[in-house]
């Protein structure tokens, strides 16, 4: 199904995590580690109890002596103690009185040695001027995470009192609306009463706060915000506010309602901060908004970058110039937003490219464009990989990405009669992440290209997926009326699938005698709540962090989970007040009681789905819902549930 010719660019390796031959001295010092950390974590739950030891399993100390130097400590009883080397990977910001909206992190990577068992240390280099940085430790593979259960352990520059200054609260702000929702919303809370006269802190207490009031009580909510705006609009005009407050300050008059404040406050804030980073939004708002033409939006947007460039005005300016399909400006443009943010979103850049493809116009520079990011070398450790991402999960995000960049390739090479270089930037698309919708698009080019066997096998990868989708996928229909997959083109699109999911499964234990309590208050086990088969575990920090679009995939999926008998089961470090309304699946989440089932689960992000079969072996781990629904239903099936049966199936076919 998959032709070996040499491909320049590399396919996801999906090999299984285990059976590697390890030295007998490994092994027993290995042993001999466990055997004491065993002892250690029995100690610490016979003296502090069980929640007590679940709650410091780990801990990371900052230590800053000297300027410009942070020595870490990492303590852990979780399964990293027995790794011979750590990392910790941090980001850090240095304030930008210019440009605080678009301030970037610095970026660290530290090196942690062991110093006895279950304890790492190491030195990082940050600038002496850094005021916050946030940091996790992760194995050297990159593909188990450790975090404050999900806050991620920070560093502040503190004042005489030892709490955390303005500036750090601030990034602290930033860094933690990306990071962490419910984090946010705690630090919103913790620095809007620790600086009250600071309206931005209050702006975003707003927004978090907003959305859990109740309809009754949103008169009063907003009566309490709009006395307090008041009261900060007249210190503000009383005293000399900056920027960052001019900012908060228009915001917040807009989330209550007053266009008059809004609007005066905005154009204090660019007539006395023109060139700060929070006036950029502001002149940009009043750009878009204004009734011109594209034309005169991308001159007087011409004329804000000029002035104070901000990334989100090379977006724009990106956005506009494609719409009007003019290759010299759309250039321009482009090598604004490329070189505006280091730590711009590679999504963003596919959408890009697919915009480029609609304007022909456009398509000489689409190419480029498309190559300059397949060229791209993948930085696993550095910062094109987010703190909360493992290595397997960028992976596969970044290999997604690239599939869609080749086939845009694969287009623009077939419309210019180039056949052979379309097929081969469609196979590479095909090899590098399973996906029906890949597949269909793939299918569609080598029909044109008049290979019409191999459009078929695609299509037959495509309809063998077990996984329905919220919407129908394009292209389906039209290629079913064209091509007839054979019977063994269906068997061998079976097999591939089979061999793609068993050969990327986790060979991970998990706890099933972990505590939960049930929706009803009652107190069970991780192994009474999956119910003695394979499970699809839905994990979240709270009950709304989960999509509503991956609710309804698992309803939308629910006969079929029913008929293999797999078990959905939601769980939530917070109790749920009530279950969501589902028909198709148990909707009711089960509460994580003192972290066990993060801990256990190996879990790092606020949302994540996990394949847990019988016998406690975690055989996926992801942020994709639709992924783990086709790990559990290819398991699921009598043909490869069964060791027996692959073994029995190997010997027959050799």
């Amino acid at each position: 199904m998959f032709p070996e010719e040499a491909d320049p660019t590399p396919a996801i390796p999906l090999t299984r995590p285990q059976g590697q031959p390890v030295a007998f001295s490994r092994r027993l010092v290995l042993s001999a580690g466990a055997c004491l950390l065993t002892l250690i974590a029995t100690v610490l739950v016979l003296t502090l109890g069980p929640e007590r030891a679940m709650a410091g399993a780990s801990t990371l100390r900052f230590h800053g002596e000297e300027p410009g130097t942070l020595t870490l400590t990492y303590e852990t009883i979780s399964p990293l103690a027995a790794e011979p080397g750590l990392r910790a990977r941090m980001r850090y910001w240095v304030p930008d009185p210019l440009r605080f909206g678009q301030t970037e992190p610095g970026y660290s990577v530290v090196e942690l040695s062991p110093e006895e068992p279950g304890v790492f240390s190491g030195a990082a280099a940050l600038p002496p001027a850094a005021v916050y940085a946030v940091a996790v430790v992760e194995d050297l593979d990159g593909n188990y995470i450790d975090n404050d259960f999900g806050r991620f352990w920070e560093h502040f520059e503190t004042d005489a009192e030892g709490r955390p200054t303005l500036q750090a609260r601030r990034y602290q702000l930033l860094a933690t609306s990306v990071l962490s929702v419910a984090r946010a919303a705690a630090v919103a809370e913790e620095a809007a009463s620790q600086f009250p006269e600071q309206p931005e802190f209050w702006v975003r207490q707003f927004l978090f706060a907003q959305g859990a009031v109740p309809p009754e009580s949103r008169n009063a909510f907003l009566r309490e915000h709009a006395a307090r705006f008041m009261v900060l609009d007249r210190a503000a005009r009383e005293g000399n506010p900056g920027p960052v407050e001019l900012d908060a300050l228009h915001r917040y008059a807009t989330l209550l309602g007053r266009p008059d404040l809004a609007s005066y406050w905005s154009s204090q804030l660019v007539s006395r901060y023109p060139r700060h980073g929070a006036a950029a939004p502001v002149r940009l708002q009043s750009i878009v908004s204004s009734p011109v033409t594209n034309q005169k939006k991308l001159e007087d947007l011409e004329e804000s970058w000029t002035g104070a460039g901000a990334p989100a005005t090379a977006q724009v300016g990106l956005r506009l110039s494609i719409e009007l399909a003019d290759p010299a400006l759309a250039e321009k443009w482009l090598d604004r937003h490329t070189a505006g943010s280091a730590l711009r979103n590679r999504g963003y850049d596919t959408e890009v490219t697919g915009d480029m493809m609609a304007a022909p116009a456009l398509w000489p520079l689409a190419e480029a464009w498309i190559l300059d990011r397949l060229a791209d070398s993948r930085d696993e450790t550095g910062p094109e990989r987010p703190l909360d991402q493992s290595d397997r999960n960028f992976r596969a995000e970044a290999s997604q990405r690239r599939a869609r960049l080749n086939l845009y390739l694969a287009r623009l090479l077939l419309a210019r009669g180039q056949s052979t270089g379309a097929i081969g930037a469609a196979e590479r698309s095909v090899r590098q992440t399973w996906s029906p919708e890949v597949f269909l698009e793939a299918a569609e080019i080598h029909e044109s290209a008049g290979s019409g066997r191999r459009a078929a096998e695609l299509l037959a990868l495509s309809l063998v997926d077990p996984v329905t989708p919220l919407r129908p996928r394009s292209g389906a229909d039209g290629l079913r009326a064209v091509l007839e997959p054979s019977e063994e083109q269906l068997a061998a699109a079976r097999a591939t699938l089979n061999e793609r999911v068993t050969s990327a499964l986790l060979e991970e234990h998990v706890d099933l005698n972990t505590r939960l309590r049930s929706a009803a208050g009652e107190e069970t086990t991780l192994r009474e709540a999956v119910g003695g088969g394979l499970a699809i575990i839905v994990h979240a920090v709270r009950p709304d962090f989960v999509p509503n679009d991956a609710l309804a995939l698992l309803d939308v999926n629910s006969e079929r989970l029913r008929l293999t008998d797999v078990r959905t089961l939601l769980l939530a470090q917070q109790p749920s007040p009530a279950a969501l309304q589902r028909s198709g699946v148990d909707s009711r989440f089960h509460h994580d009681v003192g972290y066990e089932a993060w801990e256990a689960l190996g879990a790092w992000r606020e949302i994540q789905y996990f394949v847990l079969d019988p016998s406690g072996r975690l055989l996926h781990r992801s942020t994709d819902p639709e992924a783990a629904l086709r790990v559990s239903f290819v398991l699921s099936t009598r043909d490869v549930a069964s060791p027996d049966v692959l073994l029995k199936r190997k010997d027959t076919n050799t």
